[in-house]
Protein backbone atom coordinates (compact mmCIF):
# COMPACT_ATOMS: atom_id res chain seq x y z
CA UNK A 1 0.00 0.00 0.00
CA UNK A 2 1.20 3.49 -0.86
CA UNK A 3 0.36 5.86 1.96
CA UNK A 4 0.25 9.64 2.03
CA UNK A 5 -0.38 11.11 5.46
CA UNK A 6 -1.15 14.75 6.21
CA UNK A 7 0.81 16.03 3.20
CA UNK A 8 1.03 19.82 3.02
CA UNK A 9 2.47 21.69 0.05
CA UNK A 10 2.40 25.43 -0.44
CA UNK A 11 3.72 27.50 -3.34
CA UNK A 12 4.04 31.02 -2.00
CA UNK A 13 0.55 32.03 -0.81
CA UNK A 14 -1.13 29.14 -2.67
CA UNK A 15 -1.98 26.10 -0.55
CA UNK A 16 -2.06 23.12 -2.94
CA UNK A 17 -2.14 20.21 -0.46
CA UNK A 18 -3.46 20.81 3.05
CA UNK A 19 -2.92 17.82 5.36
CA UNK A 20 -3.94 15.59 2.45
CA UNK A 21 -4.08 11.83 3.12
CA UNK A 22 -4.64 8.96 0.70
CA UNK A 23 -3.99 5.23 0.43
CA UNK A 24 -3.35 3.70 -3.00
CA UNK A 25 -2.99 -0.05 -3.57
CA UNK A 26 0.51 -0.90 -4.79
CA UNK A 27 -0.82 -2.92 -7.70
CA UNK A 28 -2.60 -2.40 -10.99
CA UNK A 29 -3.48 0.92 -12.62
CA UNK A 30 -4.76 3.78 -10.49
CA UNK A 31 -6.06 6.94 -12.18
CA UNK A 32 -6.14 10.35 -10.53
CA UNK A 33 -8.90 12.46 -12.04
CA UNK A 34 -9.71 16.08 -11.42
CA UNK A 35 -9.79 19.50 -13.03
CA UNK A 36 -6.63 21.19 -14.25
CA UNK A 37 -4.80 22.97 -11.47
CA UNK A 38 -6.37 20.97 -8.63
CA UNK A 39 -3.03 19.52 -7.46
CA UNK A 40 -2.68 16.15 -9.24
CA UNK A 41 0.78 16.95 -10.63
CA UNK A 42 1.96 18.18 -7.24
CA UNK A 43 0.69 14.98 -5.65
CA UNK A 44 2.60 12.86 -8.19
CA UNK A 45 5.75 14.93 -7.63
CA UNK A 46 5.50 14.41 -3.86
CA UNK A 47 5.08 10.65 -4.42
CA UNK A 48 8.19 10.63 -6.65
CA UNK A 49 10.27 12.57 -4.15
CA UNK A 50 10.57 15.49 -6.59
CA UNK A 51 8.70 17.92 -4.31
CA UNK A 52 9.32 18.02 -0.59
CA UNK A 53 6.15 18.53 1.41
CA UNK A 54 6.08 21.15 4.14
CA UNK A 55 4.55 18.52 6.38
CA UNK A 56 3.39 14.92 6.38
CA UNK A 57 4.91 11.67 5.18
CA UNK A 58 4.85 9.25 2.26
CA UNK A 59 5.24 5.50 2.82
CA UNK A 60 5.42 2.45 0.61
CA UNK A 61 7.50 4.17 -2.10
CA UNK A 62 11.23 4.11 -2.76
CA UNK A 63 11.83 7.23 -4.93
CA UNK A 64 15.06 5.68 -6.21
CA UNK A 65 13.01 2.87 -7.77
CA UNK A 66 10.31 5.05 -9.28
CA UNK A 67 10.03 6.14 -12.91
CA UNK A 68 8.29 9.47 -13.56
CA UNK A 69 6.72 10.77 -16.77
CA UNK A 70 6.47 14.56 -16.70
CA UNK A 71 3.60 16.45 -18.33
CA UNK A 72 6.15 17.88 -20.74
CA UNK A 73 7.87 15.39 -23.07
CA UNK A 74 11.36 16.66 -22.16
CA UNK A 75 12.92 15.24 -25.31
CA UNK A 76 16.40 16.34 -26.35
CA UNK A 77 16.27 17.85 -29.87
CA UNK A 78 19.72 16.46 -30.79
CA UNK A 79 18.91 12.82 -29.86
CA UNK A 80 17.04 10.36 -32.08
CA UNK A 81 14.11 8.29 -30.84
CA UNK A 82 16.38 5.25 -30.49
CA UNK A 83 18.98 7.27 -28.59
CA UNK A 84 16.33 8.57 -26.16
CA UNK A 85 15.49 4.98 -25.21
CA UNK A 86 19.08 3.69 -25.23
CA UNK A 87 20.12 6.55 -22.94
CA UNK A 88 18.05 5.12 -20.05
CA UNK A 89 18.95 1.45 -20.55
CA UNK A 90 21.96 -0.17 -18.92
CA UNK A 91 24.77 -0.75 -21.44
CA UNK A 92 24.10 -4.51 -21.85
CA UNK A 93 20.42 -3.81 -22.69
CA UNK A 94 20.82 -0.90 -25.11
CA UNK A 95 19.94 -3.20 -27.99
CA UNK A 96 16.40 -3.36 -26.58
CA UNK A 97 15.57 0.17 -27.76
CA UNK A 98 13.62 -1.16 -30.77
CA UNK A 99 11.47 -3.24 -28.42
CA UNK A 100 10.49 -0.15 -26.44
CA UNK A 101 9.79 1.85 -29.59
CA UNK A 102 7.45 -0.97 -30.66
CA UNK A 103 5.87 -0.86 -27.17
CA UNK A 104 4.78 2.71 -28.00
CA UNK A 105 3.97 1.90 -31.64
CA UNK A 106 6.91 3.91 -32.97
CA UNK A 107 8.38 1.22 -35.23
CA UNK A 108 10.29 2.82 -38.07
CA UNK A 109 10.86 6.07 -36.16
CA UNK A 110 14.13 5.09 -34.47
CA UNK A 111 16.21 7.53 -36.53
CA UNK A 112 13.76 10.42 -36.15
CA UNK A 113 14.59 13.50 -34.11
CA UNK A 114 11.87 15.07 -31.92
CA UNK A 115 11.23 17.91 -34.40
CA UNK A 116 10.13 15.31 -36.98
CA UNK A 117 7.58 13.70 -34.63
CA UNK A 118 3.96 14.76 -34.19
CA UNK A 119 2.82 15.78 -30.70
CA UNK A 120 1.27 12.36 -30.07
CA UNK A 121 4.38 10.56 -31.32
CA UNK A 122 6.61 12.66 -29.07
CA UNK A 123 4.34 11.84 -26.13
CA UNK A 124 4.58 8.13 -26.90
CA UNK A 125 8.38 8.38 -27.13
CA UNK A 126 8.50 10.04 -23.70
CA UNK A 127 6.23 7.29 -22.32
CA UNK A 128 8.37 4.54 -23.89
CA UNK A 129 11.49 6.09 -22.36
CA UNK A 130 9.81 6.15 -18.93
CA UNK A 131 8.67 2.53 -19.23
CA UNK A 132 12.12 1.42 -20.44
CA UNK A 133 13.69 3.09 -17.42
CA UNK A 134 11.87 0.55 -15.31
CA UNK A 135 11.20 0.85 -11.64
CA UNK A 136 8.94 -0.66 -9.04
CA UNK A 137 6.38 2.10 -9.58
CA UNK A 138 5.48 4.23 -12.61
CA UNK A 139 4.07 7.71 -12.01
CA UNK A 140 2.62 9.13 -15.23
CA UNK A 141 1.38 12.70 -15.66
CA UNK A 142 -1.07 12.93 -18.60
CA UNK A 143 0.62 10.02 -20.42
CA UNK A 144 -1.72 9.98 -23.43
CA UNK A 145 -2.11 13.65 -24.30
CA UNK A 146 -2.47 13.86 -28.08
CA UNK A 147 -2.68 10.06 -28.54
CA UNK A 148 -5.72 8.56 -30.31
CA UNK A 149 -8.06 6.36 -28.26
CA UNK A 150 -7.38 3.05 -30.06
CA UNK A 151 -3.62 3.38 -29.68
CA UNK A 152 -4.07 4.53 -26.07
CA UNK A 153 -6.02 1.34 -25.27
CA UNK A 154 -3.32 -0.89 -26.77
CA UNK A 155 -0.48 0.89 -24.96
CA UNK A 156 -2.41 0.82 -21.68
CA UNK A 157 -2.59 -2.97 -21.95
CA UNK A 158 1.16 -3.12 -22.57
CA UNK A 159 1.70 -0.96 -19.49
CA UNK A 160 -0.50 -3.30 -17.48
CA UNK A 161 1.64 -6.20 -18.73
CA UNK A 162 4.74 -4.69 -17.11
CA UNK A 163 3.42 -6.02 -13.80
CA UNK A 164 4.28 -2.94 -11.73
CA UNK A 165 1.90 -0.54 -10.03
CA UNK A 166 1.09 2.54 -12.08
CA UNK A 167 -0.43 5.80 -10.85
CA UNK A 168 -1.44 8.21 -13.58
CA UNK A 169 -3.13 11.59 -13.79
CA UNK A 170 -5.51 12.01 -16.70
CA UNK A 171 -8.57 13.83 -18.01
CA UNK A 172 -9.34 11.25 -20.70
CA UNK A 173 -12.53 9.24 -20.02
CA UNK A 174 -11.30 6.18 -21.96
CA UNK A 175 -8.17 6.03 -19.82
CA UNK A 176 -10.17 6.40 -16.61
CA UNK A 177 -12.45 3.54 -17.66
CA UNK A 178 -9.51 1.26 -18.49
CA UNK A 179 -7.84 1.64 -15.09
CA UNK A 180 -8.46 -0.65 -12.13
CA UNK A 181 -9.54 2.24 -9.95
CA UNK A 182 -10.20 5.94 -10.26
CA UNK A 183 -9.69 8.50 -7.51
CA UNK A 184 -11.70 11.67 -8.12
CA UNK A 185 -10.07 14.83 -6.84
CA UNK A 186 -10.79 18.54 -6.71
CA UNK A 187 -9.08 21.62 -5.37
CA UNK A 188 -6.94 23.47 -4.57
CA UNK A 189 -6.36 22.61 -1.89
CA UNK A 190 -6.57 19.03 -3.13
CA UNK A 191 -9.42 16.97 -1.68
CA UNK A 192 -10.95 13.63 -2.55
CA UNK A 193 -14.45 13.89 -4.02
Amino acid sequence: MIGLRDITVRFGDKLVLDRFSLDIPAQGLTALSGPSGCGKTTLLRVMAGLAAPGGGAVSGIDPGRTAFLFQEDRLLPWRTATQHIADVLPRPRRGEAARWLAFAELEGEGGAYPAALSGGMARRLALARCAALGGELLLLDEPFAGVDSERTARILERLRGLGVPIVLATHQPQVLCACDRMIALEGPPLTRV
